[in-house]
């Protein structure tokens, strides 16, 4: 996709957008994954990604899905629509709330794996955190309303500002011709 600009970890819209990522493709029930993978049929998986260095702030959001090459386009329209879905309605009371919930349980699954929570402590202590990070974070994320979570996302997403790479046979296919 493209840079989402200057964020880093200290920003206050960090919690909004690192939750907004898990609503948009971060999981099963994500707008991406129900529209492209379940409803449509169009791809065999959809995800998106925020990252976000420690320290500095150059931020990225992106969208990844892989499909027939025949589907590309559609694949493509879909996620175009979806995102200026997102930036012109917003996100819904209960669908955050449905998402908050599946964030929470998420976290506690990984916490729950021994190689994840080591990785996660590792993580932790070559930035000079503790575990209190996380918690304190999961904190901000659930006390964001949707109002604070579209927010960020008309903030820091530009669907003009979006880069879009391809790759497959389009040729045999016949699309993109």
């Amino acid at each position: 996709m493209r840079p989402v600009g200057a964020i880093g970890e200290s920003d206050p819209d960090y919690p909004a957008m690192l939750f907004i990522n898990s609503m948009m493709g971060g999981g099963l029930r994500s707008r991406l994954w129900m529209r492209i993978r379940e409803k449509e049929g169009l791809s065999y998986s959809v995800s998106t990604s925020f990252t976000v260095p420690p320290e500095g702030n150059s931020a990225m959001f992106s969208m990844s899905a892989i499909s027939n090459p025949a589907n590309a386009p559609k694949v493509e329209a879909s996620f175009m629509d979806e995102l200026r879905k997102a930036l012109r309605e917003g996100f819904r009371a209960d669908e955050v709330a449905a998402a908050k919930q599946a964030y929470r349980d998420a976290r506690m699954v990984a916490r729950s794996q021994d190689s994840a929570l080591l990785d996660l402590m590792a993580t932790r202590e070559d930035l000079g955190r503790t575990l209190k990070w996380d918690e304190q974070m999961d904190a901000k994320i659930q006390a964001l309303t949707p109002e604070q979570i579209s927010a960020a996302f008309r903030k820091h997403v530009d669907p003009t500002a979006i880069s879009i790479a391809k790759s497959g046979d389009f040729k045999a296919a016949k699309v993109y011709q």
